[in-house]
């Protein structure tokens, strides 16, 4: 399934503009239009995603996050956050992907882009918020924090 998710190709950039436009309608009242977040509601996501997209399992992270959202207590450069975010499931595939890769590539400077056929696959096998935590805490003790 990882191979479905990632690649680093032009695909990054032709997310870019539908990327943005999504994250701005759907994502920046939390992450902000900067991508640094809100304190105590929202994490940042510059610079958190880099490292994380490089692995397997943390772009399978990624993908989970936006397909089944994820509640609980996570530790973040800034602090650490209690709460939940929603699950964007409501978004086609296309939709998460263009907005992971815009992710990716604007506030973490990563040529990964996520493929829309490795949201369609975790579709069928979404986690409870809870466990998606726990897979944030398997991909951060894989490369070693963040």
């Amino acid at each position: 399934m990882a191979v479905a998710l990632g690649s680093t190709s032009i695909c990054a950039q032709t997310h870019g503009a539908a990327g943005a436009e999504l994250f701005g309608k759907h994502c920046v009242a939390c992450h902000q239009a900067d991508g640094e977040g809100i304190p105590g509601l929202a994490p940042p996501l510059v610079g958190a995603l880099k490292k994380v997209a490089e692995v397997d399992l943390g772009r399978t992270y990624i993908a989970h996050v936006l397909v089944s959202g994820m509640a609980g207590t996570i530790k973040t450069r800034v602090g650490k956050f209690i709460g939940a975010m929603p699950s964007q499931a409501a978004l086609s595939d296309h939709e998460l992907a263009a907005i992971a890769s815009y992710v990716l590539s604007t506030f973490n400077d990563s040529p990964v882009a996520l493929k829309a056929e490795g949201f369609a696959a975790l579709r069928s096998k979404p986690l409870p918020p809870g466990e998606v935590r726990k897979l944030r805490e398997q991909v951060l003790a894989q490369i070693g924090g963040q």
